[in-house]
């Protein structure tokens, strides 16, 4: 095992010194000093402390490498009516935050229209962070899916288990906003007669995942395998969750802010009905099965409930602030950042509501994805390969060959011909879920 002991060593030494209360207070300090330097501008620090591990598992050999990260990041941003700056970089000491913040001074352009931003508790109570990996049990997670998901005989051609403790807060004067996330998932690739598969579970979730991914991985597994037929062009097509997922990352990926801001007929299609009214699209920060729990986003704004689409009607977009000035709407918390970056426009839980409609007789039922260099190669269009059944009244007759797929994002969506009522998470899709999804033939 590999886990890079000096420099994890040198890492935790410096963090210690910057433990999440003292960098509130080097932040509140290096804002107070940076005043006279900021020439009247309105400023305020991001401030983010991660732990990471990552574990790869070799099947064959039975063998691990682990890597473990202790990093400390900050971004400074200022601003007034007409102008505005950012700079981000590493944070060892308190220093360090007076530096980022004259930069973001010294790097102002010009801006008509600076994001709004909220007020902050003033004595608001930091919560706890503490991060002490343990590679035992990634070892342990890792022999167990092996044994107990991947199909017997089945070769893993890779396996990684990531876990992110993640302790951020927003400091503007002296209000300050903290929280804490944590994300542990495990993501395996197996290997077909017709190409890899890949699939993940989120760990320390209840035994009904572990059990999904077990049955995802068998049958897919199974779809790829033996022999096929080409599938008839004629059929409808059903998209189970696990190939239906990258479209509806895709879907996620359309209904951004920042999207909709650089497509004009699509920002004006709010409130009219431009789906199907099957179509209902919801994005909730505390969804139980989903891959990410967050109370307030990166921009210090309430992660708030949203309905995207109800029963095929545009109700709005994921905003951060920016996004949502440019539209003139009110942002609703889904400003979040990756590590020490700007925050974007991003989904937390996106999903589509499970609603149990009824599937044809006879169909192409598509079960198993093949991985792919990537799901989207252009802006709104989606393109997988997927293997599975024919099904002729209710039965499954014969495999078919992997079809390729080329879906157009928008178009496909409003095709949708019926959503299922098995909902499922997927972390290898953005963390955005799916029932099955029931489309037209793909000629007709």
């Amino acid at each position: 095992m590999s886990t890079g002991h000096s420099e994890d060593a040198r890492r935790e030494v410096g963090a210690e010194r910057m433990a999440p209360d003292a960098l509130v207070a080097a932040a509140r300090a290096a804002l107070a000093d940076a005043g006279p330097e900021l020439s009247g501008q309105e400023a305020e620090l991001f401030l983010v402390r991660e732990g990471s591990l990552a574990l790869e598992h070799e099947a064959s050999s039975s063998s691990f490498a682990a890597r473990l990260g202790d990093s400390c990041s900050a971004v400074a941003r200022v601003w007034n009516a007409t102008v505005r700056g950012v700079a981000s970089g590493p944070v060892g000491e308190g220093a360090d935050l007076k530096r980022l913040l004259v930069q973001a001074a010294r790097r102002t352009v010009p801006s008509s229209s600076p994001p709004p931003v909220s007020p902050l508790p003033a004595d608001s109570r930091l919560p706890s962070w503490r991060w002490a990996p343990s590679v035992s049990q990634a070892r342990s997670d890792a022999t167990r899916m092996v044994r107990e998901c991947v199909p017997e005989g089945t070769v893993v051609q890779a396996l990684v288990l990531t876990r992110r403790s993640t302790w951020s807060a927003l400091v503007r004067g002296h209000g300050v906003l903290a929280q804490v996330e944590q994300r542990e998932e495990a993501f395996v690739r197996c290997e077909t007669p017709r190409g890899a598969v890949v699939d993940a579970v989120v760990l320390r979730a209840d035994e009904t995942a572990w059990g999904a991914l077990r049955e995802r991985l068998h049958a897919a597994v199974d779809a790829l395998s033996g022999p096929v037929r080409e599938a008839d062009p004629r059929l409808p097509r059903v998209l189970r969750p696990a190939v239906a997922a990258p479209l509806v990352a895709g879907l996620g990926w359309l209904l951004r802010g920042d999207v909709a801001v650089s497509t004009p007929a699509l920002a004006r299609a709010v409130g009219k009905k431009i789906f199907p009214s099957l179509l209902t699209v919801e994005d909730l920060p505390r969804h139980v099965e989903g891959t990410r729990h967050r109370d307030w986003d990166d921009e210090g704004r309430d992660a708030q409930p949203l309905r995207l689409v109800d029963e095929g009607r545009l109700l709005g977009f994921l905003h951060s602030q920016e996004s949502a000035a440019r539209l003139g709407v009110p942002p609703h918390g889904r400003g979040l950042r990756d590590g020490a970056s700007e925050a974007s426009a991003a989904a937390l839980n996106l999903f589509i509501a499970p609603r149990g409609d009824a599937l044809p007789a006879s169909y192409t039922e598509l079960v198993a994805r093949v991985e792919t260099f990537t799901a989207m190669p252009r802006p709104g269009r989606v393109s997988l390969i997927a293997g599975g059944w024919e099904v002729r009244d209710g039965r499954r007759v014969h495999r078919i060959a992997p079809m390729e797929l080329e879906l157009p994002v928008l178009e496909t969506f409003r095709s949708l011909r019926g959503v299922g009522a098995d909902l499922t998470f997927f972390p290898t899709a953005e963390g955005c879920g799916t029932p099955t999804l029931l489309l037209p033939p793909s000629q007709e």
